[in-house]
């Protein structure tokens, strides 16, 4: 998308130029090279108009709408259309007034842009706008018929939203404004079209006054639609909404409270906005506020991508995700490596699709006596605008509830992991860390759909001895501290999440090799729930290596010659094929097989 910038200069030649619609938002953040937009504010500061003043100064006129070419006789035809449309607030006597319209305007997701415009008391709303059924204007005449209805339907209902009156002007694909400054512009990229139908619309105020008594069919429709208005002005001026993509509902704020945090629209909360509306003199029922709150008018927000985005190169090139990691003490040699990839998992996690083949199957296990802040380090691992992804009361044999938090949180920490039965652990645990999407039901919808998996998952445990499946230990991150962990320092949340999104641009991995994954096996085997067969099996034998004095043995001669060292009463597992599995498991131990079944590489201790 192309803006035109034309400029005739004071002997009327025509100068033609295009800018991206990137662009123009940035180069409005600051003025020209000789200060023109200030000047020229300044003089209207002390003039009624700056007719006499713009011919002596000649500027540019913006066109937003369409990408203008010069015919061979000089004149503007149109080249692209942009499916645009700018709505101009103009008095706004203050700085408050202006950041008020242009926060409304961000309220709908047709909001392209909104800035502070030329004369700095007005503000521009660039809105997006499509013909109904889809199709392109074949011609400038089509294109600026659909201006002029895009134009009329975007200020009927962007001003149930504004604070102050919309000029009003005749849409055009010609209708322009001089060079605007302003140095927080508002802009979204993906701001949706708002369809556009071809039945003939008027401006308000040149409605006329039905002369009959017996309504129409068209004069109810009118009535309906400024009954619609009316309630639409009357939830606007008194809360703000915003349909969280994550959660899967709209949320609101009381204006009335200052200081109140965003709550989910429900039922209860929708009667209750009903009765003040009834109250107030509308004729509103339950379904209009419904309608109207859960339609795509409300403006979507997504609390992860916008935090992400926000965060986006903006990393000072320091290592900030291992120097948090050092703030846990411990011997582990490999922490700070396996929390650096691990943390990037995390954060890819939360930009994860249902596409996605797999999850974030890494889980940081710590391990200390209590009082050692565990879980305040788990809680701060998230910056304060995702707080409310984090939850330490996962209730495990709650599918349910497992599986929602697991596609609306970000961050699950397993509490006291060494409550987790084995059983659990070789099971539905184990099932759902690999999980790439769950099926759910949204809080307050009523079908089971497919969302992406966001949660990661961190584990705390006073107990070494925890990780009751041994071929699943490679999930865990096993760190035992040596020391509470420091927590005296904010970590720094806006290069911590820079430093995460630079690496996962530049294509760093967020999972584990095969190398890695067999070095965490290993280092976990100190930490997994040790039978009665795996201490019996090193009391009396060890793993041998080549050049040893070694044997190749079965599971069952081995089984057989524990059995009659201490008894089958005491020898737990108290079968064969469980003995088996759990010499395969020995990460250290050689194995083969042969027609008779697996050998293992042993050498019997003396005495």
């Amino acid at each position: 998308m192309k803006l035109s910038f034309v400029l005739r200069n004071k002997k009327n030649a025509l100068k033609l130029s295009a800018k991206t619609l990137e662009n123009f938002m940035e180069r409005i953040k600051t003025d020209t090279k000789d200060g023109a937009v200030m000047r020229r504010r300044q003089m209207l500061e002390y003039a009624s108009n700056a007719e006499g003043y713009d011919e002596q100064h000649p500027s540019h006129l913006i066109f937003p709408s369409v990408e203008f070419e010069k015919d061979t006789n000089d004149n503007l035809q149109m080249r692209t259309f942009n499916g645009v449309v700018a709505i101009t607030v103009d008095h706004l006597d203050t700085q408050a007034d202006i950041k008020a319209v242009k926060q409304a305007a961000q309220i709908l997701h047709y909001t392209l842009a909104a800035f502070t415009g030329p004369s700095g008391h007005e503000v521009i709303i660039l809105v997006r706008i499509a013909k109904a059924d889809g199709s392109i204007p074949g011609d400038e005449e089509e294109a600026d018929a659909l201006c002029r209805q895009g134009y009329l339907l975007a200020s009927s209902i962007y001003q149930g939203l504004l604070p102050k009156p919309i000029r009003q002007e005749l849409g055009s694909i010609r209708s322009c404004f001089r060079m605007p400054l302003d140095d927080l512009p508002y802009y979204n990229p993906k701001a949706l079209a708002l369809p556009v139908s071809q039945k003939p619309m008027t401006l308000h105020s040149e409605v006329e006054k039905p002369t009959v008594v017996e309504p129409q069919e068209e004069e109810a429709e009118t009535e309906v639609s400024q009954e619609t208005q009316r309630l639409m002005d009357f939830l606007n001026a008194r809360y703000t909404f915003r349909y969280n993509t994550i959660m899967g509902y709209t949320e609101y704020k009381d204006k009335s409270y200052t200081y109140v945090d965003w709550r989910p629209v429900d039922d209860r909360v929708m009667k209750g906005m009903t009765m003040k509306a009834r109250l107030g003199g509308l004729n509103a029922w339950d379904k209009d506020v419904k309608r109207y709150v859960q339609s795509t008018m409300i403006r979507p927000f997504d609390p992860i991508g916008d935090y992400l985005w926000e965060q986006y190169e903006k990393w000072d090139g320091k290592d900030h995700i291992r120097k948090l990691a050092r703030t846990v003490p411990t011997n582990n040699p490999y922490w700070e490596g396996w929390f650096y990839t691990w943390f990037l998992g995390m954060v890819r996690q939360w930009q994860e699709t249902n596409l996605a083949k797999y999850g974030n199957q890494a889980v940081p296990l710590l391990i200390s006596a209590q009082g050692w802040n565990k879980t305040t380090f788990c809680e701060l691992l998230l910056p304060p605008e995702l707080r409310w992804g984090y939850t330490g009361n996962l209730q495990i044999d709650d599918k349910r509830q497992v599986l929602n938090q697991m596609a609306q949180m970000l961050l699950i920490n397993l509490d006291e992991f060494n409550q987790i039965s084995p059983r659990t652990q070789q099971g539905f645990l184990k099932n759902i860390i690999t999980l790439s999407s769950v099926k759910i039901k949204r809080p307050y919808g009523r079908h089971v759909e497919d969302f992406p998996r966001r949660a990661s998952f961190i584990a705390t445990t006073n107990q070494p001895d925890v990780l009751a499946d041994p071929s699943g230990s490679r999930r865990f991150l096993s760190v035992e501290l040596t020391g509470p962990i420091d927590v005296s320092t904010r970590p720094n949340y806006i290069q911590l999440y820079a430093q995460a999104m630079h690496a996962l641009y530049e294509r760093e991995p967020y999972y584990f090799s095969t190398k890695e994954t067999q070095q965490i096996m290993e280092w976990n085997r100190k930490f997994s729930v040790k039978s009665a067969a795996d201490h019996f099996f090193f009391d009396y034998f060890e793993p041998a290596v080549e050049g040893e004095d070694g044997k190749w043995v079965s599971a069952s001669a081995i089984f057989e010659h524990l059995k009659q060292k201490v008894g089958i009463s005491l020898l737990k597992p108290a079968n064969v094929s469980t003995f088996g599995r759990m010499l395969s498991n020995i990460t250290t131990l050689q194995k083969r097989e042969t027609k008779y079944g697996s050998e293992y590489f042993v050498k019997q201790k003396k005495g």
